[in-house]
């Protein structure tokens, strides 16, 4: 399912149905998107490298709670 929400999103932003967007936490050009849900690929929070990196760390501490 991570793999096809991944591919989904990639395909979207080549056909310009999707546009990258800036890191939503400190505004880096270059960002990825995260996904909250992969049943909603083409819904993602805009992340740069560093914060998209946080972003997991943080959902698996919270896992472990």
């Amino acid at each position: 399912m991570e793999r096809w929400a991944h591919a989904a999103l990639e395909s979207a932003i080549r056909r310009g149905l999707v546009e990258r967007k800036t890191c939503r936490v400190c505004g880096a050009d270059k960002a990825d998107g995260h996904h909250r849900s992969y049943d909603r690929p083409l819904d993602v929070d805009w992340l740069c490298r560093l914060h998209h990196r946080r972003e997991h760390k943080r959902l698996k501490c919270e896992a472990a709670e």
